[in-house]
């Protein structure tokens, strides 16, 4: 899988300096680093369309994106990469000047680059400052390593006699300006003027000293001249969830972007090729080589030494020096992604072998191998039982990219199919969410969500409250509601409006005869671990298709809605004297569970509405005595 934010179009990469950058990458510099040291770079398709990407321009010639992010499994040379980059960063023409007229060139140690018409033509920047770190010695030297090798033996040594001075603790540059390896250890970071910063391995800086460096270098980017255009790049494989790395910041960030929380300008890009294999499926060896296969893309060596591509239905077909399969699939197709390559250099069955050592962690493996989430320690719900669980992917996945996720639960439910509703709200500092079961099948599906936003945007953000009691009395007067389950914290009025109004239409009640739909969440702990146990065991098993069965209270699926996913993915279990509750990560964490509470609610009563007794069972039949 190979997740893109934003998707950018054909045109969007034509009108990039990345098509140049490429070029001059392949032909000035070498691989630096390992067997390989001294030999031609030749890039993959898939990093190509990524390097295409970053240096996407708007009509005017800015830049895009100002920060940039990279996730491959270990092994994809995201360091190497990095060192290009940063290469052509000092010494190239890396920022736009103007569009090029017919016959324009561009000519650098004597190799001549043809535009095209209307092609960006690049300039270099003055005074460049680049700056790679990481957060250890000998991982910044993984990138500064292998520009040093270049700036001293590779073709761009040439450049020696020109005042390039390559030290092991910097390079000046000839026209001034200077590459330099950095730790997020050394001494302050505050004040500089980098033009370019490479960030390896971001899932490592999850300690608050290393996020303050992260930030502190990141405000320092605009400190340049706007003609420099500054901006980041980080390389990473997948974080452990809860650490709260800057890697695990910048994937809800584009989460964010991708549900079409970011209103503002975002300036991110962010490129995440992955697998998902449940844990329970590792030892069947043949998904887990195609789960290999489809994370390690290019990266992966053939078998057959045959170029392969990967089909939007998973599966993998050769291809022909027209970059065509015989079905005639190539990577110009939608959803068609790079597959082993001749040219790759991992061999998966290796990293099989590593995966199946009795001492190998499954989850460090998803994390590392699959570059996918994995479950933490204190996950309420494994990230496969989640997975296994989700209903129209596909369907979601689009409303996703074209911001229509409000509404989209729509095309599945019919006003007259019975549902169960479930509630939970707050008031300035977390989430409110309104979230539906549908008591067929169980499949919980977001209604509204309210997020408290990020940063200075929260300072005097509230939740709009007439929006979900409008919201909520939409649903009770147009769709068949049955039970409706609400944490009555910081709604009480909100709440007594509905049963009021609502509350003798309902066919299940919270508890008792007093509260047809609040429910203490805080103050019934009992009631809400036992909630917990039954979601949890449900979520134990494979959800069964058959339209003719009657509706089964185990049965329960979540309609693929990121925003719902993620609410029940950050759940963390919390051991109590009684059983256990969920909460958050931590008290203040920005990581909401409330559309799971609220799901969990709406899914209670969905239970309670199927395990009442039918007419049959409750009818009197007469019956003689004596």
């Amino acid at each position: 899988m190979h997740t893109m934010i934003p998707d950018l179009s054909a045109e969007d990469r034509r009108r990039s300096l990345g098509w140049l950058a490429i070029w001059w990458i392949e032909t000035f510099t070498v691989i630096g680093r390992g067997a390989a040291v001294g030999q031609t770079i030749r890039h993959s398709p898939e990093y190509m369309q990524f390097i295409a990407n970053c240096y996407a321009l708007n009509a005017n010639g800015r830049r895009r994106f100002n920060r940039a992010s990279l996730w491959r499994p270990k092994g994809c040379n995201k360091s190497g990469l990095g060192a290009e980059i940063a290469m052509f960063e000092a010494l190239g023409p890396c920022r736009f000047d103007h569009w090029a007229e017919p016959g324009e060139t561009y000519t650098f140690l004597g190799c001549t680059y043809y535009y095209m018409e209307g092609e960006p033509v690049g300039r270099p920047v003055q005074q460049p400052s680049v700056l790679c770190i990481a957060t250890a010695e000998d991982q910044s030297s993984n990138v500064f390593d292998s520009i040093y090798y270049n700036c001293t033996q590779g073709p761009l040594s040439q450049l020696s006699g020109m005042g390039l001075d390559a030290g092991r603790t910097r390079i000046e540059l000839p026209e001034g300006g200077i590459i330099s390896p950095s730790t997020s250890g050394a001494s302050s970071k505050d004040g500089g003027l980098q033009t370019f910063i490479d960030f390896d391995e971001t899932h490592l800086f999850n300690t608050p000293a290393l996020r303050r460096v992260f930030k502190t270098l990141q405000r320092n980017l605009p400190k340049r001249s706007l003609t420099d255009e500054p901006w980041l790049l980080e390389m990473t494989t997948f974080f452990r969830p809860g650490e709260n790395s800057v890697a695990e910041d910048s994937y809800k960030y584009a989460e964010d972007i991708l549900q079409g929380r970011i209103k503002h300008y975002a300036g991110l890009y962010f490129d995440h090729r992955y697998a998902n294999l449940p844990i329970e499926e590792f030892g069947d060896e043949k998904k887990l080589i195609g789960a290999l296969h489809e994370s390690y893309g290019s990266a992966a060596i053939s078998e057959d030494g045959k170029d392969h591509i990967i089909l939007p239905d998973g599966r993998m077909q050769t291809v022909g020096q027209d970059g065509r399969s015989e079905d005639g699939w190539s990577l110009k197709d939608p959803g068609v992604e790079p597959g082993p390559s001749k040219d790759g250099w991992v061999d998966v069955h290796d990293i099989a072998g590593q995966i199946y050592q009795p001492d190998s962690d499954p989850n460090d493996s998803i994390r590392y191998y699959l570059n996918s989430r994995a479950s933490s320690e204190d996950a309420w719900l494994t990230e496969s039982q989640i997975e296994r669980h989700l209903v129209h992917r596909e369907e979601m996945e689009q409303a996703a990219n074209s911001h229509e996720l409000d509404g989209a639960w729509k095309r599945w439910i019919d006003p007259d199919e019975e549902i169960t509703l479930g509630f939970d709200g707050s008031v300035s500092n977390d989430s409110t969410a309104l979230v539906g079961c549908r008591v067929r099948d169980g499949m919980i599906f977001l209604i509204r969500l309210a997020q408290a936003p990020e940063g200075a945007a929260a300072a005097g953000w509230h939740v709009d409250r007439d929006a979900f009691d409008a919201t909520a009395r939409t649903m009770f007067d147009n769709y068949n509601v049955v039970g409706c389950y609400a944490d009555a914290a910081y709604f009480e009025s909100i709440i007594q409006g509905w049963e009021r109004d609502y509350g003798d239409g309902m066919s299940v009640y919270a508890r008792g005869n007093s509260y047809q739909m609040r429910f203490y969440t805080n103050n019934w702990s009992r009631e809400m671990y036992r909630n917990l146990e039954n979601a949890h065991t449900s979520f134990s098993y494979e959800p069964i298709d058959d339209p003719d069965e009657e509706p089964d209270a185990g049965q329960i699926r979540l309609l693929a809605d990121p925003r719902l996913v993620d609410h029940f993915r950050n759940a963390r279990r919390r051991d109590r004297s009684f059983g256990y509750l969920i909460f958050k990560d931590t008290p203040k964490s920005p990581h909401k569970i409330d559309a799971c509470m609220a799901g969990l609610l709406a899914y209670s009563a969905r239970e309670a509405y199927i395990a009442q007794p039918t007419e049959e069972q409750t009818s009197f039949v007469p019956i003689r005595i004596g």
